[in-house]
């Protein structure tokens, strides 16, 4: 037993020198790996004395060759270092540091909070500031030794040259992808954290309960009754309720949502190779091999032969017992480790970019929807009011009739129109169930509650902004032309992860094992061992699979550089687009608001004619149908150009405060009561012709 202490603690000894060896080693290894080399330290001017507590020169370093510069999202003096990722566990940057190096932090959380408190879904971003609703294990922190800090700017000059770092690879087979079509990164806007329910102020709860509008918590559950999908409640709802429930609802912002969880524990994934495995591996074995049976035959046969049969014995099985403890560290990849966690990082960027462009997506389709809604309330009321004008248009020609002054040929004229127009009714009312439902479905509404519109139609607000100066504001706003440079980082990373497999991989490992024959014959105890060293590999040919796929990832950058300016060329174009429809719009309200007069007095001298005998029924039918044509006109153009501001603010994304005003001048529209056949009858006073 005294064997077996002294190898335990040999053992531990030697765990003990290789852990200290690794931790001296690891910033060399690791400055050597990401392509870095230590500048010679200046030496002291001779003469001058050698103070013991005076700190030593700041090593500073320059990227190698070896590395295709990879700008990051945010400005590069936030950017995570790559030999911080690289060396020992205690300085690796959490996954926290995305959020705070992709985009600069909000200068004032709480007063951007208070900003967005009238709307419930602010124009802000769903990933930067704020706290994250992660595990804050799985969060990257800032690693605070990653650049030292300076007390004034360094002055604005031009980049310093690159320092060739150590030839450890052969990378140099393929050149990396150039930056010459990278286009210019624009300051990124001030933007909340979507994820968090706290960042975004609640609705009034007096305005309505909406708790019982969230959907079911379980996405597998589905009615098996009929009486489970009954309408059981018709909720009016603001535009303002609607976009709360649609936040708090979407289906695809929880998709979104839990994509973002993924490329979390992927990034710390990557994150867990700065740290060595501790592998334990046990076994326990019973074998008769056939070489033990074929010796101990042999033996039996040489004693018979030898006249010693008495003497033979049977084979015997062994049972056994083994295990090894393993410590293991990857001391130098070739850069193939700080590639996959910088590859991680931007995947998660990636991740929450896309959610902001589905957030927005969310909100614009709720709003449209919301307003196609209205739209068809009003076309209902208004077709249901062209039906009042045609009944008293048939009671009119069937008294004119009726005294001899009409004929039964205008009686069944008005009498077709009647038709058409119940008919028009009936499908109005049925587009207005289907948008309805449509709302419904993108809102995720409990089965048995459909909504309504509280609402009436008015315009929402004024843009302030040139044509010019909206193409350049979503140019900078738009979350997918960001995503999309992340994505171009990616491949980038990728393809250095890939080439990494070119240079030598160098490893330490320490290994304790213990062995022991379980025989009631074996007067031995367990017998231990311990090894302990170092391991490279490198690959020196593979027939140019490495180059093939770093190849691969090359070409995939310039995919997604394509698609970046596909991207820019549909912005523009949805700017141009919505700010067009705006425009027009807004001059159709104009105009159809000084329609709607001069039809209403239409209509009226119209009644007037043929009331006296000097107008003819066809006149009146198409006077009234011209009126609750202008009436129409004015609220669609008024819907029209609410979902082309809303398209607007779509294109451009993330409005700075000022952009929309309100209304310099209310629309003040006479109801459709005022259109009602008893309000065009002669007014005492009135002439009985025009």
């Amino acid at each position: 037993m005294g064997i077996w202490y002294r190898s335990v603690a040999t053992s531990f000894g030697a765990a003990v020198v290789l852990c200290l060896t690794s931790s001296v080693l690891l910033p060399v290894v690791a400055a050597a790996e990401s392509g870095e080399r230590p500048e010679e330290p200046t030496p002291a001017p001779q003469g001058t004395p050698t103070d013991p507590e005076q700190p030593l020169p700041t090593v500073t370093a320059a990227p190698g060759p070896d590395l295709t510069p990879v700008e990051a999202i945010a400005p590069p003096a936030a950017a995570p270092s790559e030999v911080a990722l690289e060396t020992a566990p205690e300085a690796v940057a959490e996954p926290e540091t995305l959020a705070q190096t992709a985009t600069p932090p909000a200068a004032d959380g709480a007063d951007e909070a208070d900003a967005n408190d009238g709307d419930p879904f602010p124009e802000v971003d769903p990933v930067n500031g704020g706290e994250q609703n992660g595990d804050p294990d799985t969060e990257p922190k800032a690693d605070q030794d990653a650049a030292p800090e300076t007390d004034s700017e360094p002055e604005a000059g031009p980049a310093p040259e690159t320092v060739p770092g150590p030839n450890l690879d052969p990378l140099d087979a393929v050149p990396p992808v150039p930056d010459r079509d990278r286009p210019e990164r624009l300051p990124q806007p001030q933007r909340l954290n979507l994820l968090d329910d706290d960042a975004i102020a609640p609705m009034d709860p007096n305005a309505a309960d909406l708790d019982r509008f969230e959907s079911n918590p379980n996405p597998l559950q589905f009615p098996t009754l009929p009486e489970e999908v009954e309408i059981l409640l018709r909720q009016p709802l603001t535009l303002e309720q609607s976009l709360e429930i649609g936040r708090r609802n979407s289906r695809t912002l929880k998709d979104a949502r839990l994509a973002i969880e993924r490329s979390r524990y992927a990034l710390r994934q990557a994150l867990a190779a700065n740290y060595p495995q501790l592998r334990l591996n046990a076994n326990l074995t019973q074998s008769l091999g056939a070489g033990n049976r074929l010796s101990t035959l042999i033996s039996n046969r040489q004693l018979r032969e030898a006249g010693q049969g008495d003497q033979q014995r049977d084979p015997q099985s062994q049972l056994s017992a083994n295990a090894n403890l393993e410590l293991s560290y990857n001391i130098y990849t070739s850069g193939q480790r700080p590639a996959n966690i910088q590859a991680a990082q931007l995947q998660l960027r990636a991740d929450e970019l896309a959610f902001e462009a589905l957030y927005e997506d969310v909100k614009f389709d709720i709003t449209d929807r919301y307003y196609q809604l209205q739209q068809e309330n009003a076309q209902l009321e208004i077709d249901q009011s062209a039906v009042q004008f045609r009944e008293r248009s048939v009671q009119d020609a069937q008294a004119l009739e009726r005294a001899g002054l009409g004929t039964r040929f205008e009686v069944l004229q008005a009498q077709v129109e009647l038709a058409n127009d119940r008919q028009q009714v009936v499908q109005t009312r049925d587009r207005q169930t289907q948008r309805r439902r449509d709302l419904a479905r993108i809102l995720s509404l409990p089965q048995q509650i459909d909504l309504q519109t509280a609402e009436d139609i008015a315009k929402a607000a004024d843009w302030t902004l040139t044509l010019e100066e909206s193409i350049v504001l979503a140019y900078r706003n738009r979350a997918e032309l960001e995503r999309q440079l992340a994505l171009m980082d990616i491949n980038d990373a990728q393809r250095r992860a890939v080439l990494a497999q070119l240079g030598p991989q160098v490893s330490a490992f320490g290994r304790f094992e213990l062995l022991d024959i379980l025989s009631p014959s074996d007067d031995f105890g367990p017998v231990d061992g311990y090894a302990v060293g170092l391991q490279m590999q490198w690959l020196l040919y593979d027939g140019g699979a490495v180059q093939a796929a770093a190849r691969q990832q090359e070409i995939n950058r310039e995919r997604e550089a394509n698609r970046f300016a596909q991207i820019r060329e549909q912005i523009r174009f949805d700017v141009e687009r919505s700010h067009s429809n705006l425009k027009a719009n807004e001059e159709n309200i104009r105009t159809a608001l000084q329609a709607i007069e001069a039809a209403r007095e239409e209509v009226r001298l119209a009644r007037l004619r043929f009331q006296a005998g000097v107008g003819t029924q066809t006149d009146r039918l198409n006077a009234e149908t011209r009126l609750t044509r202008a009436r129409g006109n004015v609220l669609f153009a008024v819907v029209g150009y609410n979902r082309a501001l809303a398209a607007l603010r779509r294109a451009v994304t993330n409005l700075p405060d000022g952009v929309l005003q309100p209304s310099a001048e209310p629309l003040d529209l006479p109801a459709l009561s005022d259109f009602g056949p008893d309000s065009l009858t002669p007014t005492p006073g009135a002439g009985a012709s025009p």
